[in-house]
């Protein structure tokens, strides 16, 4: 939670530092400083306040693409001018979504060049989801999908299936009609929470194969620990395993919690067991 916080006050500055830099002190009669010491209730209302600084801008979709490509904090790894899209930046594109913002025809060029650069960078290396995932919000917000192969965009979604943005993202896209294509490819790859959430949005699949998938997840976790522990005799590597099971099973858990059709007294009892059972070892 204090990396989150920490983001959004990073992305909340970088708009308001950009907005002292670049455009009047006011607007609308309304102040833009934002008081580095003032406190807030958390994540929420500092994104809230982002999305305010936004509101009150006549271009905010400028703002957040200056922003992106000119951070007050440089982004690129040392040696090279790659542009690195950080959580701050995901905040700032998501606050940016919220307001659907009209684009002028110079705004989208620049942000088609930055897309570009983006998905030069994305080539063999997807294991950084939020790069992908600000790429997809880009190409969202700035009306930038005709400029891609969309099947090669469609396939993107599988590695950032499990951020909550994605199903928004998945929609404002155009992406729902291919939604049982999608949803096979989660299973090949064995994705299974996130392929039942995707099932329970589009209604793609009954009960008892969406049960049956997560209780697959379960049971998978469980080998993954296993075998992890039976390979050492650290404690600290098992706690490790232990501890990436609990928080995968918890996934399941938030994942029912969200969609009450996906609710077993089976399912639940496994993996409540088991986490008592993993807790229990915690140690040894």
């Amino acid at each position: 939670m204090k990396e989150l916080i920490y983001l959004a006050i990073q992305s909340k500055h970088a708009v308001a530092s950009y907005m002292d830099n670049q455009l009047s002190p006011t607007m609308d009669g309304t102040s833009l400083h934002l008081d580095t010491n003032e406190k807030t209730d958390g994540v929420e209302s500092l994104c809230n306040d982002i999305l305010v600084h936004l509101q009150e801008s006549s271009d905010p979709s400028r703002i957040v693409l200056n922003i992106l490509q000119n951070p007050s904090v440089p982004r690129c790894r040392e040696g090279d001018n790659d542009v690195i899209i950080d959580g701050s930046c995901i905040c700032l594109l998501e606050q940016l979504m919220r307001i659907s913002p009209n684009i002028k025809p110079r705004v989208r060029e620049e942000a088609l060049k930055l897309a570009l650069d983006l998905k030069a960078n994305m080539k063999g290396n997807t294991e950084n989801s939020l790069v992908i995932l600000g790429f997809l919000l880009i190409l969202s917000i700035y009306g930038l999908l005709t400029s891609f192969n969309e099947h090669e965009v469609l396939e993107l979604f599988a590695f950032v299936a499990h951020h909550k943005i994605a199903m928004k993202l998945f929609e404002t896209l155009g992406f729902a009609n291919k939604v049982y294509e999608f949803v096979e490819n989660l299973i090949r790859r064995k994705q299974f929470v996130v392929a039942a959430r995707f099932s329970c949005a589009y209604n793609v699949a009954d009960k008892k194969q969406l049960v049956d998938m997560l209780l697959e997840h379960v049971q998978n976790a469980k080998l993954i620990c296993e075998g992890s522990c039976e390979k050492t005799n650290s404690i600290e590597i098992k706690d490790k395993a232990r501890d990436e099971e609990i928080a995968s099973l918890e996934t399941v858990l938030q994942c029912i919690s969200d969609n009450k059709s996906l609710e077993s007294e089976d399912l639940l009892d496994k993996i409540q067991n088991r986490i008592l059972e993993l807790k229990a070892h915690k140690g040894k």
